[in-house]
This record gives C-alpha cells, structure tokens and sequence, in this order.
C-alpha cells in the first residue's frame, strides 16, 4: 500500500512542479497602497487562481528580473516577466496567522519562478522610489489590515528554439509563450498542515487503524492455514516413510 502511495506521488511530481512559500501574517498598521487596488485578489471566497506570465528569455538572472532599468514614475505592473497579487487574509481566515502560497506548473514548461510575500512596509520599500505615486492620498494614510502581497516572477531554463519572424540561421534569443500555473493560498492549520493534506492524512490514519484491528486476526488465520497443511503434508509423507 505504502509503496503504491510512494508511487503515485513520484508520477503526480513528473506531471507538475511546484513552488511553496509559507509566511506569517499579524494585523498590522499600514499605508493604503494606491497601486495594489488593480491587482488579482486571492482569499478565503477565491483561494486559488488560473494565471499565465511569461517568462523572461533563457540566460535571465532571477535577481534580476523586473528589477533594472526602472525609473520614476513607471507602472510596476508594466514589467511583463512578473505579477503582483494582493492576499487578502481576512474574513474567514482570521483566526489564522500562517499561510502558505503555492504556485503549481506543468513540467512540460522548463520555467524557474519566484515567489516573495511582502507586506505593506516591505512593499513600500521595494519600491520606495515611486512612493508618492504609490499612496492612496483619498483615504485615511494608516489603517489596520492583515492584507499581504505576493511578486511571481519566471525565468526561461529550457533550449532555445526558432519563432515566428526569426531568422532561418537561427537566432540567439526566442520569443517566451505565456505560461499558465495554478496558484493557491491557504492557512495552516496548527501553524504547518494545510488543508488539502488533511483528507489524505484521514485516509492513511483509515488505513491504519483498519490494519491494526484487521491484521491480528487475519495473521492468526493464516497460522491455522500454514499449521493445517504442514500437518497435512507430514501425514502424507509419513507411509512412505514406512
């Protein structure tokens, strides 16, 4: 059983890669960030998102990425090799305080990605060249909120091939596609179990306790079967004997 459960997993991780990230979360005061009000939303009503990025070209350094040649005044959603998402951690998740994020992908995309949790201190100064483009100067400048923010960035690992419109002799650089991913945020439940783990958790404890009420008398059955036909045997062995 053991060995089947093994098994499959090895096949589901051939199938999908996926990248995890576990953070803390307290309410905290902070600024209202003007630019976050345009982003995907994920919480407790929709936990988990189909999205698509595209990954920048094939030698890209990760740190890099969506990180140089920025001035002030830019759009940070304008760099189309990263995404920003805003957590939204309450209501029904309240009474939470560790989340974990997970971004899942199939293999068949050689693509790195990257994920960071910032909150709204983090954030500001991730981007503190912008910041009087970043406040939102129509609200109140502190407030209290669990809310988090999550930067997906991607990177190309795989071979170089041709595109539409490059050169018959091959060309140094290709033209990355959109690649989808399936993302999902949820609490940990005791602080490190999350919730999709725990009816596969049921089903081995099942198991379990089904093998240990089960097995006893079964191994005894099985003892009476293996006594009977040696007995069996040594009986038929026995005239020859004499």
């Amino acid at each position: 059983m053991f060995r089947l459960i093994f098994g499959l997993c090895l096949l589901l991780s051939v199938y999908a890669n996926t990248e995890i990230v576990n953070f803390q979360v307290s309410e905290l005061y902070e600024d209202e960030i003007a630019v976050t009000n345009s982003w995907p939303v994920l919480n407790h009503t929709y936990a988990e998102r189909q999205l698509d990025l595209i990954p920048a070209p094939l030698g890209s350094s990760m740190e890099e990425v969506c990180n140089t040649g920025r001035s002030n005044g830019v759009d940070y959603t304008a760099c189309p090799h990263e995404l920003w998402l805003l957590l939204d951690l309450t209501g029904n998740w309240e009474k939470y305080s560790r989340f974990t994020l997970r971004l899942s992908w199939l293999a068949s995309h050689p693509v790195d990605f990257s994920l960071q949790i910032f909150d709204a201190q983090d954030l500001l100064a991730h981007l503190s060249q912008h910041r009087n483009h970043i406040l939102n100067e129509s609200r109140p400048p502190t407030h209290r909120t669990r809310a988090r923010y999550a930067r997906i960035r991607a990177v190309d690992i795989g071979v170089l091939t041709p595109y539409p419109g490059s050169t018959s002799s091959g060309s140094t650089t290709s033209q990355p596609s959109p690649v989808p991913f399936i993302l999902i945020v949820e609490p940990l439940y005791f602080g490190f179990l999350p919730p999709t783990v725990v009816p596969v958790l049921w089903y081995i404890v099942v198991v379990v306790i089904i093998a240990c009420i089960g097995l006893p008398p079964l191994i005894k059955y099985l003892d009476g079967l293996a006594s009977q036909a040696r007995k069996e045997l040594y009986e038929d062995a026995k005239p020859k004997r004499e």
